[in-house]
């Protein structure tokens, strides 16, 4: 498990680029995938990847003179990660808060409640189904 809970802007930038790509990667292969017209320096890339093996986010081994980072987690787990600790810190550990919140803040569009609501029924009923078990 990381050290940390969340990824900032861009580590979450390097760690989509990873996740796209065949592991093990190197700081070369992710800067040439994700800023091939050299939007960001080399250095910044590598900077940013040791900074995700810090927190445990990547894991670097080194052969020769250079390092090889391979992903901890996968992009859902990163992704429910992030989840835990937003509805942690935003509302109060409560996700049926967060679902309340995102349906009453009128920015989900027709098709997503519908799709949340399918979602909803289909958890639900499975949960019954389990239960007459």
């Amino acid at each position: 498990m990381p050290k940390a809970t969340k990824l900032a802007p861009a580590e979450a930038e390097i760690m989509d680029g990873i996740w796209e790509m065949e592991p093990p990667v190197t700081v070369r292969e992710v800067h040439s995938k994700l800023y091939p017209n050299g939007e960001k320096a080399l250095t910044t890339v590598q900077t940013m990847m040791n900074i995700l093996a810090d927190k445990g986010f990547l894991s670097r081994k080194k052969t020769g003179m250079v390092n090889f980072y391979t992903p901890k987690l996968s992009r859902e787990q990163a992704a429910q990660m992030e989840a835990r600790s937003l509805v942690s810190r935003l509302f109060h550990g409560s996700f049926g808060a967060l679902a309340a919140h995102l349906i009453n803040s009128g920015s989900l569009s027709k098709e997503e409640l519908r799709e949340l609501k399918t979602l909803i029924d289909s958890k639900a009923s499975d949960k019954e189904d389990s239960k007459k078990k």
